[in-house]
């Protein structure tokens, strides 16, 4: 999206069709607050409080209804957003931009009280699953759109500057550098989840995280286990040495998946959808992904699966329904990766379950680095 022209009451921009179609599909979610967030303070004495609550909902609906009016109206100008070689060209007024920063302003803050109003948005995206995807989404576009409108009529962006949103991908197989992640570390959006688009994707440090829409992700910094280092408390050693499970390698991998796919005891769901166990079976049964199962009583009690390409093994996700399951499996697969002298075991991030085993954070760039050279080893899993 490029700033082209700044007068003093007209503004013209660039967008790619994708931006033009993003920007739209985020002004159509308008409305999105609440009503009852609009609530009179309780600290204060006001007289006939209910009544004049009643005036402030009434008030609240006509003027949204207006609004929405407004915005139907003005999006279906025929000249509002005109055909140019390379995407569109869209002019607005200072005015119209003050109004559509905040139809996006209502946008942006429904999607975060939609998520639970979290302080960070890391916590956002730790906590997202295909059911409040699409809310951190619009959150993101919204943000996006809004502060770049803001910059234009503010003075502080100037014509010939330009900001991008993450890449929308087609039917070619291809991403961005990862280094151009945005600033929650989204590469991409769209494509599909293909054994060709998910091998080309760990190759260069992307990995899906949500279906609906599918988003590509590169976080930075980069969580990894070090497989030298792996760390074995006490405990642990002691369950491994009394071996109360059976542990198999790629003899359940669906199982595994459906397994991590269930709600846990501190989480209320999970990222993978269907849609993932269908995609990753697929790799599967053509070698590329794996799994480590622990049994007890032939029962299925924990397990871990990921993704092998070279020297590399990125982790995905693991679970447990027995105490250290899924430790165990960690245990085992970890010892596997040292014997085939695999390089690098990617785990995307380091979360409070995997920093004790010896988790550690580094950057995208080191990352990235190393992993170009763990891809292009030949290790067989």
């Amino acid at each position: 999206m490029k700033l082209i022209r700044a007068d003093q009451d007209q503004f013209q921009f660039k967008l790619s069709r994708g931006e033009m179609l993003r920007l739209l599909h985020v002004l159509k979610l308008y409305p999105l607050v609440p009503a009852d967030h609009h609530r009179l303070s309780k600290g204060h004495k006001i007289p006939d409080r209910e009544e004049n609550q009643k005036l402030l909902d009434e008030a609240l609906k006509t003027q949204r209804q207006e609004t929405r009016q407004h915005l139907e109206a003005m999006l279906g100008e025929t000249q509002r957003f005109v055909k140019c070689d390379t995407g569109y060209h869209a002019s607005f007024s200072r005015n119209e931009i003050e109004w559509l920063l905040q139809v996006l302003n209502d946008v942006r803050v429904g999607s975060w009280i939609t998520l639970g109003s979290p302080e960070q948005k890391e916590e956002a995206i730790k906590k997202m699953n295909e059911e409040n995807a699409p809310h951190f989404m619009a959150m993101e576009l919204a943000g996006f759109f809004e502060g770049y409108f803001l910059d234009a009529i503010s003075g502080e962006l100037k014509p010939g500057e330009d900001s991008s949103l993450p890449m929308v991908l087609g039917e070619t197989i291809a991403f961005p550098n990862p280094e151009v992640a945005d600033a929650e570390s989204m590469v991409a959006v769209g494509g599909d989840l293909s054994v060709e688009r998910l091998l080309a994707a760990y190759r260069l440090g992307i990995f899906p995280w949500t279906v609906n829409p599918i988003t590509w992700w590169s976080p930075d910094p980069r969580g990894i286990i070090e497989l030298a280092d792996f760390h074995v408390s006490e405990s642990l050693a002691k369950v491994i040495r009394k071996q109360p499970f059976e542990v198999t390698m790629d003899k359940a991998f669906q199982q595994v998946m459906q397994g991590c796919a269930k709600p846990g005891p501190r989480r209320r769901g999970t990222w993978i959808t269907q849609e993932f166990i269908e995609a990753y079976t697929e790799l599967h049964k053509q070698g590329h992904a794996h799994s480590v199962e622990c049994w007890q009583a032939g029962k299925l009690v924990g397990g871990v699966y990921g993704v092998a390409i070279g020297g590399l093994f990125a982790g995905e996700s693991m679970f447990h329904l027995v105490d250290n399951a899924s430790k165990v499996a960690l245990f085992h697969l970890v010892q596997h990766l040292q014997k085939h002298k695999f390089l690098l075991f990617d785990i995307q991030m380091v979360t409070a379950a995997a920093e004790p085993l010896g988790a550690k954070a580094i950057s995208r760039s080191e990352y990235l680095k190393r992993l170009s050279v763990a891809v292009a080893k030949n290790c067989s899993f």
